[in-house]
């Protein structure tokens, strides 16, 4: 089965409730990796400034259905698919869900390769994917996600 990688974004809808905003990203992040896992998707999460960007990997019918979920939920607006295209092999075969997201150091190196990421989309979808795809391999904690155990999936 071809393997497809589906680049979008989105407003966040989440508000700090007994959660703060990091926290419910964090719960969005588990709850994504163990789905994905079952679907044999991988892929990474960037929050940054209120925008979810994110990156799907896997068999075509299981991230067209991951997105359709994603359309239809609340704690997104705007969802606005960048880029969807077949690839050989995937970038985050490690990672069920990874994640990057802003640090609370407003200097945070990362804090300004997230938001050139953000200027990248509309420029080159493609270019953005790898960049991400380097700062989370260049990030010495990088908080991972239900790593894919050891093995690496097809494709």
């Amino acid at each position: 089965m071809p393997i497809r990688r589906l680049l979008y974004t989105s407003a966040s809808c989440l508000e700090p409730t007994e959660l703060t905003v990091e926290e419910q990203v964090g719960d969005i992040v588990q709850q994504a990796a163990r789905r994905n896992k079952k679907a044999r998707i991988t892929g990474l999460l960037v929050f940054v400034e209120g925008q979810f960007i994110q990156i799907l990997e896997g068999e075509s019918t299981a991230v067209e259905a991951t997105f359709e979920r994603i359309c239809c939920d609340f704690r997104h607006a705007q969802v606005k698919l960048v880029d969807l295209v077949a690839v050989k092999e995937r970038l985050f075969a490690s990672w069920s869900m990874a994640r990057l997201c802003e640090s609370e150091d407003p200097e945070s190196s990362l804090d300004e390769d997230l938001r050139s990421v953000r200027y990248l989309l509309g420029v080159n979808a493609r270019v953005a994917v790898e960049r991400m795809h380097e700062y989370l391999l260049g990030r010495t904690e990088v908080p991972t996600i239900a790593p894919v155990e050891g093995e690496q999936l097809p494709g």
